[in-house]
């Protein structure tokens, strides 16, 4: 009898091993199947202060007054930016051969595309990202992949005319071959410039925020390769320089430190690890909005951290080794998967 139980027991573990496996995968398919609805067709949580432009799906959607409202036609945008008046948009659309800048007006539609860089030859075809306007509304600024060779591709921060032809566009950055290259510009007033430069250091590549004095010049680096800091913010008030940092790990800690224009003082971690992505200020500089996955499906959801930046002076640390604050983030939105590889656009 002892025999028989054994045999039976040893003929239905396969299939006891089959249901478990079906049960969990079942539970996996749910949970990668759970479906994010477009921004017009859900309500955030709570209304944020001003206006923010969001991307999901390649559509551009404007959040103001707590309501959804998508911008133009859905199309391939995958980035954008905001004229300091606000009434102009700088927006990347791409496929998978090349991307271009579109000038848009303020309610999405396109007013002229900025860039041509499709072209016939594979190999010739060129890519930009991360458009910024300057502060006089004037020079759009872009991380773009020329001087190139062959499928090399290392990005440079290049500025062109807003009203002017790609033919005006000049080199700002020198970038260090096979990383990556420079990218996420904002230019600052007398010409100077922040964006992340990406190395090669002892354990592999990493990135850093750089400051530039003037175009092509060799600049200077306000974070250590160890921090691993990208995707700076920089507040309304031009006082605070907010980023993430991964320190080489694969999760993210938000990162804020005062910035006097030269140098950055003491970092502080104003959250922990994380896919935190895209931090962005708030128009009064009360707090930072930020993405981060949540629910079944991981989507990438809209965050507020309301916070007071203490008052602390510049030193040439560039570290981010202060202690963690205690702060309390709120979800914004819940349906949603928003696009985090495009910083948000909050004015």
């Amino acid at each position: 009898m002892r025999k028989l139980a054994l045999v039976l027991a040893i003929a239905l573990m396969p299939a006891f091993g089959f249901g478990v496996y079906t049960y969990l995968g079942s539970l996996k398919t749910k949970a990668v199947r759970a479906t994010a609805v477009k921004p017009v067709e859900t309500k955030p949580k709570f209304a944020l202060p001003g206006t923010m432009i969001v991307i999901q799906d390649g559509g551009l959607y404007k959040l103001s007054g707590g309501t959804f409202t998508e911008l133009g036609k859905a199309g391939s945008w995958s980035q954008v930016a905001v004229s300091p008046d606000h009434t102009k948009l700088v927006a990347v659309s791409q496929n998978s051969l090349a991307s271009e800048l579109s000038l848009l007006g303020s309610d999405g539609h396109v007013i002229k595309q900025l860039t041509h860089d499709r072209v016939a030859i594979l190999d010739a075809n060129h890519w930009a990202f991360y458009p910024r306007i300057s502060l006089d509304g004037k020079t759009v600024y872009y991380s773009f992949d020329q001087p190139k060779r062959g499928y090399q591709v290392d990005l440079a921060v290049w500025s062109m005319p807003l009203n002017g032809p790609q033919a005006q566009a000049r080199r700002m950055t020198t970038p260090n071959d096979h990383t990556g290259g420079d990218v996420t510009p904002i230019p600052l007033s007398g010409g100077a410039l922040l964006y992340v430069k990406y190395t090669l250091g002892a354990t592999g590549i990493a990135s850093q925020i750089w400051l530039q004095s003037r175009p092509l010049a060799a600049g200077t680096a306000l974070t250590d390769l160890a921090s691993d800091c990208n995707q700076p913010s920089l507040s309304p008030d031009g006082n605070q320089l907010a980023m993430i940092c991964t320190s080489g790990k694969q999760s993210g800690r938000l990162v804020v430190a005062p910035f006097d224009g030269r140098r950055l003082g003491p970092m502080r971690t104003v959250l922990a690890g994380g896919l935190n992505a895209a931090p962005a200020w708030a128009p009064d500089g009360s707090g930072l909005a930020y993405l981060a996955p949540a629910g079944a499906g991981g989507h990438f959801q809209l965050w507020w951290l309301p916070f007071a930046v203490p008052a602390v002076s510049a030193s040439p640390s560039g570290s981010a080794t202060a202690p963690a604050g205690r702060l309390a983030p709120k979800q914004v939105t819940t349906d949603v998967d928003l696009t985090p590889t495009t910083p948000l656009v909050w004015y």
